[in-house]
């Protein structure tokens, strides 16, 4: 079998003819065919250390926090704030401090009782704007320079910001462990702050606010290698909440469906008039049922559908009915439907056979004449 051209061969190609080169004249040694790459790189440096399931249920975890964050933010500044996840990467922490401004607001925080510390930034472009919000003036100086360090009062007034976030964070973790957030240090300076190696694994979450017109990025930075004995336990909690609110729906589905008030009737007997014997009935007249009047079947129809067929009769003085069999008369239509399909396939398979064989019959009378 002819083995098909990938792209890169399609290229080289194209590249010869039009350079005006004969193809055929090419040293085979002189055409440089690259093959598609098989293989995916892998940096050992910064191994994969989460696994997908744990990435969704991490970013989904979080995803739930910012809901009854962004109302408690709206609340404290007194005006609509707009916070979304704004993306999750693994990184390794050097990468993480490039990654983020030279002078920024940076807060670290003990996890106990996990071991080590995390990290949350915030970053120039959001901070001084919830200074402004929270001191009353809610306008940042078009003269005051972004870059600078925050004073000793700015740092104070934004600590109310950083522990607001910080209880909707522990309200978040609280579902999967009790971990008590504590704000260990405060720096104005990244280089500052070193919690783990440079090489070492984090999960970087990575939030964006939006305040008026200015926006910015609030990031959390975890390192893997103390947070990783939980990872397993959001899964489990992250997808069981999944499936259990997909299960829980039944009763409720159930319970709201059950006060419902349906029509039943049941018809002991049918006939077919048409619309002539019906104008013309008169006083007197007999019309004929299609069963006896010692039968005593009676079909049940539970809002205008054929749902039961039942004994008809007596019951402590009352006329009732004794369901006996249930009529799914959807699930018969459904087979009739498919039966009837498949007849009409089998019927164009025979027809197109027979086609074929008629043309070929044809060619063959052709060439002997």
């Amino acid at each position: 079998m002819a083995e098909f051209l990938s792209q890169d061969e399609i290229d080289a190609l194209l590249d010869i003819a039009e350079q005006g080169e004969d193809i055929d004249d090419v040293a085979p040694e002189e055409v440089v065919v690259t093959k598609e790459k098989n293989y995916s790189i892998y940096d050992f440096k910064k191994p994969n250390r989460i696994s997908t399931d744990q990435f969704k249920a991490f970013s989904t975890m979080h995803d739930k926090m910012l809901r009854d964050f962004v109302n408690d933010l709206s609340s404290m500044l007194r005006k609509i704030v707009d916070v979304k996840l704004y993306s999750i990467e693994q990184m390794t922490y050097g990468e993480f401090i490039l990654s983020i401004p030279q002078i920024t607001s940076l807060n670290t925080l003990s996890l106990k009782p996990l071991e080590g510390r995390i990290v949350i930034e915030c970053n120039p472009g959001i901070s001084h704007k919830i200074i402004a919000e929270l001191l009353g003036s809610g306008a940042v100086n078009a003269n005051d320079n972004l870059d600078r360090e925050l004073t000793e009062i700015e740092i104070n007034i934004l600590e109310h910001f950083y522990n607001l976030f910080i209880s909707n964070l522990y309200k978040s973790w609280d579902e999967i462990n009790t971990l008590n957030f504590k704000i260990e240090s405060r720096d104005t300076n990244a280089n500052a702050i070193q919690i783990v190696s440079d090489h070492e694994i984090v999960l970087l979450v990575v939030l964006e606010i939006t305040i008026d017109e200015e926006s910015g990025f609030l990031s959390i930075c975890y390192p893997i290698a103390y947070i990783e004995s939980m990872l397993n336990k959001i899964v489990e909690k992250i997808f069981s909440e999944g499936k259990n609110r997909k299960s829980s729906r039944k009763p409720d589905i159930g319970t709201l469906i059950s006060g419902a008030r349906m029509n039943i009737e049941a018809i002991i007997a049918e006939t077919q008039l048409s619309a002539k014997e019906i104008l013309d009935i008169k006083e007197n007249d007999i019309i004929l049922f299609n069963k006896n009047a010692t039968s005593s079947s009676a079909k049940v129809y539970i809002n205008k559908k054929e749902k039961f067929l039942s004994v008809s009769g007596i019951s402590s003085n009352r006329k009732s009915i004794q369901i006996r069999s249930n009529v799914d008369k959807e699930k018969q239509e459904t087979l009739e439907m498919l039966r009837k399909m498949r007849e009409d396939r089998l019927q164009r398979a025979k027809e197109s056979s027979e086609n074929i064989q008629r043309l070929l019959k044809d060619r063959t009378n052709t060439k002997e004449k």
